[in-house]
């Protein structure tokens, strides 16, 4: 009985030296996350009276940056020449203005720039409102939108040019420029950053295609699509150089309707495994696409109508563990 009695404070006395463990780690966690987010108070306090005193200085640099997470999705930025896509397209403006960029620029809502999640910076996109034909060309200096499937977030006034400012959201496709992307990482990597505030104007010098390097540009959307033509003759040079005055280029709107893409497989039974485990969110298919030589199988929810309708089901699907799923246009 003794013995049976001396064993059970033995267990107490341990449970009560792993519970100060665990308390000393929890406040060793908390102490750790008081500081970082004091730290970051700190930050944004100086941030502002350096805006209101006019003292934010702009320290433009090329940036691609390692992988990052933001809210538990992870992202890879990469330098993809043959990048490609159609999602949702939104803005963000005034409540960031006169603050410093992902790669150190000065935003400014009323210049035509955008933020992209991994494209280097600064990049060159053309961006097409499939809507209603309209086309831009945006320089890429921030990174974001960080809202589950929107795939780029533009400025105030490359919103307007694109005719969604008041809507809020578009369904887009996003296109890197690479002739004009390379060429603008060659300027930054030796200091020069044409269009941006603060900084010395930098023509933009003549691009000579002897020796450029071995680029196709005749990469089809996520979706397959190979009837998205550019203009006839208008290099990506001159559609930067009418973005630089806001010229707003007109292709003809597409029809198109929103999918929730959960995967592309090699293994057609994958596909359908995964199929079986989202029908419960809502009706799908598994469809063939060339990639490249390769065929994939891709796992579709939709199609719907509706933005907030795909959100929905993006969200469910998020549920069900498939973080990499996204919203396209097809």
């Amino acid at each position: 009985m003794r013995r049976g009695l001396v064993d059970w404070m033995r267990i107490i006395a341990g449970l009560g030296i792993a519970g100060f463990i665990l308390a000393g780690c929890t406040t060793a966690e908390l102490a750790i996350d008081m500081v970082k987010k004091s730290q970051k108070e700190k930050k944004i306090t100086r941030q502002a009276e350096e805006m209101a005193a006019g003292t934010v200085v702009a320290k433009p640099r090329y940036k691609v940056g390692d992988p990052y997470n933001v809210g538990g999705v992870w992202y890879y930025p990469a330098r993809d020449l043959a990048y490609d896509e159609t999602g949702i397209g939104s803005w963000y403006g005034d409540e960031f203005a006169g603050k410093l960029t992902a790669n150190g620029e000065i935003f400014d809502p009323g210049k035509i720039t955008a933020a992209h999640k991994t494209l280097p910076m600064p990049s060159v996109v053309r961006v097409t409102n499939l809507d209603n034909g309209r086309s831009l060309v945006v320089r890429l200096n921030d990174r974001g939108p960080f809202v589950a499937g929107r795939i780029i977030d533009l400025s105030r006034e490359a919103a307007r040019l694109l005719g969604f400012k008041d809507q809020g959201i578009a369904k887009v496709r996003v296109k890197l420029l690479a002739e004009q992307s390379l060429r603008l990482e060659d300027l930054a990597k030796k200091g020069m950053f044409p269009q941006v505030e603060g900084k010395p104007e930098t023509p933009m010098p003549e691009f000579n295609a002897v020796g450029a390097s071995n680029v196709t540009f005749s990469a089809t959307s996520n979706s397959g699509r190979s009837n998205y033509n550019a203009e006839d003759g208008q290099s990506a040079i001159d559609l930067l150089a009418s973005a630089h005055v806001g010229e707003v280029l007109n292709v003809p709107p597409i029809e198109t309707s929103i999918w929730v893409q959960v995967g592309a497989f090699h293994s057609e039974t994958n596909a359908v495994n995964v199929l079986n485990r989202v029908d419960r969110v809502g009706a799908g298919q598994v469809s063939r696409i060339n990639r490249d030589g390769q065929v994939l199988h891709r796992v579709r929810l939709g199609p719907v109508n509706e933005v907030e309708e795909a959100d929905k089901l993006l969200s469910a699907v998020f549920d069900l563990g498939f973080k990499g799923a996204r919203i396209i246009v097809d």
